[in-house]
């Protein structure tokens, strides 16, 4: 055991010597917890009862919000574990957590961005392929719309498109793809709201602030109110795959559930597709 914490400890320094102080201070504690979690040292160190009581951060992509709130409430249910759920683009999680913040799973949205976490030495196990997705382009209203410049922009009536950004953020960049290959992008680009994640994005839709956007399947299926006014096709972009990964020890059995066939049951029902 003392062994291996000492390679937890070991890692833990290398990383944070390449950091800043801010950084620094979200490495520390990082470090500790990873050194008190790995198999099963917390309860060692600490006590059974007190790292019991400790919730399992989960930090996901914004559109995985209503299916991982399902499952983080059945999942306590079934084994008494809390998980806390943080939500924001995966790209902006993928930095959090290689800054040091204190997350025990990792959802991204984006294969590139566990990449990103995963090249830097921060998971405790290989990703696991846990959901799929789709685009379509959505709107409050439900009347269909023609994937051509003419009827989009006569849509939008001097209004934008709402899509999370384009340069950074998982369905952002799947959307850019996909308006690049049916040739909209140039003439869409101007009217363009981009937002900071992928329910930003839907909410903008559903409070009529944007005319259309381009949206996850399943984030249309979950708000009443916005409907499916055109499908993209997914020859259009690259796969939308969701992959979960462990960063601590403590991490490893949630994974596994979402992994599982109780986690896919919860996804399916939420509109998500199999990985």
């Amino acid at each position: 055991m003392f062994s291996l914490l000492l390679s937890v400890y070991n890692t833990g320094e290398m990383n944070i010597q390449k950091r800043g102080p801010l950084q620094n201070l979200f490495g520390i504690m990082a470090q500790i917890r990873r050194i008190a979690r790995v198999g099963g040292a917390c309860a060692v160190v600490f006590g059974a009862s007190f790292c019991a009581a400790q919730p399992i951060d989960v930090f996901a992509a914004a559109s995985m919000k209503p299916a991982l709130d399902a499952i983080a409430g059945q999942y306590a249910e079934e084994t008494g574990q809390v998980l806390r759920l943080s939500y924001a683009a995966s790209s902006v999680l993928a930095r959090q957590i290689d800054q040091g913040a204190p997350a025990d799973v990792f959802v991204s949205a984006s294969s590139d961005w566990m990449r990103y976490v995963d090249d830097a030495g921060l998971l405790s196990q290989p990703a696991r392929l846990i959901a799929s997705n789709r685009l379509v382009l959505a709107s409050a209203n439900p009347a269909a719309v023609a994937l051509d410049l003419n009827d989009i922009m006569a849509r939008l009536d001097g209004g934008r498109l709402a899509v999370p950004l384009i340069s950074s953020v998982p369905l952002g960049i799947y959307a850019a793809q996909a308006l690049s290959t049916l040739g909209l992008l140039q003439g869409l680009r101007p009217h363009l709201a981009q937002q900071d994640n992928a329910r930003a994005s839907l909410i903008s839709v559903l409070r009529q602030e944007s005319p259309l956007g381009l949206l996850y399947a399943s984030d249309v299926r979950s708000a009443p109110g916005v409907f499916v006014v055109a499908d993209i096709a997914p020859d259009s972009h690259d796969p939308v795959r969701y992959l979960a990964a462990a960063v601590t020890a403590g991490g490893e059995a949630v994974v596994a559930y979402l992994a599982g066939p109780k986690g896919r049951a919860v996804f399916s029902a939420y509109g998500f597709l199999a990985p």
